[in-house]
């Protein structure tokens, strides 16, 4: 994948079974969520990208402007139009299904309120229901959990654990390793390629991290913890210096 002359991501291959919650970690500029738009499809890239069944997106919070002009109710069903077609309107039963989502993220109250005028975190729940609105088999969600506060995210993550026991597979980009490790079966670790692949046992060590943040990490109590997360802008050097 990249963006004219340059790379933004290179030799990423994985494969996730159904039912799996994967966090995907790296420094910024990693390509985390270019690989959320690769696996959309809404940037060009090469190689084969197989997803089974519908596939659902939740955006960054600050990539969603405030100012939508509806309640929440109505951001809720703006995720039925890909099954109904533009030219359709949702009816009774997508208008139940949407307050039923509100009332699965703790806004069931909040649906009649302007979407602008929730907080943060509410309105990254709202958000989360409309992608659930799509009935994707698929989940992408692009750092839910950046800057909301503690109840919207403990919502999100039931959440998610809930799509996981149905079968349904979950993606999710974060800068949170310690929170990825609590909550995901599955970590992908990125710096322009796939650093790692696996457990977080397997993933979240100290010689791991480093070659993927450039950093100087600390064993604390058998943790790896990052001091210095320094030129984390560029991929990690290959074997002999070269990029």
């Amino acid at each position: 994948m990249a963006y004219g002359d340059r790379v933004a991501l290179d030799e990423v291959s994985f494969g996730l079974h159904g039912g799996t919650f994967a966090g995907v970690l790296g420094p910024n500029g990693a390509g985390k969520t270019t690989l959320l738009h690769a696996l959309l499809g809404t940037v060009a890239a090469t190689g084969t990208i197989v997803l089974k069944g519908r596939t659902s997106y939740v955006p960054q919070l600050t990539a969603v402007s405030e100012a939508f002009p509806v309640d929440a109710l109505g951001v809720v069903l703006m995720g039925r139009y890909p099954l109904l077609g533009w030219r359709r309107r949702p009816g009774r039963d997508d208008r139940r299904l949407a307050g039923e989502l509100l009332d699965q993220v703790g806004l069931l109250d909040r649906a009649r309120s302007p979407f602008g005028s929730l907080s943060g975190g509410q309105r990254q729940r709202v958000l989360v229901a409309r992608a659930l609105a799509q009935e994707g088999d698929v989940l992408l969600l692009d750092e839910p959990l950046t800057g909301i506060d503690a109840p919207s995210q403990k919502s999100i993550l039931g959440v998610i654990r809930a799509q996981c026991a149905a079968g349904r597979t979950v993606v999710m980009t974060t800068h949170d390793l310690a929170q990825a490790a609590r909550e995901c079966d599955r970590l992908l670790l990125l710096n322009r390629t796939l650093i790692a692949d696996g457990t977080a046992q397997e993933v979240l060590r100290a010689e791991v991290l480093g070659r993927a943040y450039e950093a100087e990490v600390l064993l604390l109590d058998g943790r790896a913890a990052l001091i210095d997360e320094g030129a984390h802008h560029h991929p990690p050097t290959k074997p002999g210096g070269l990029p």
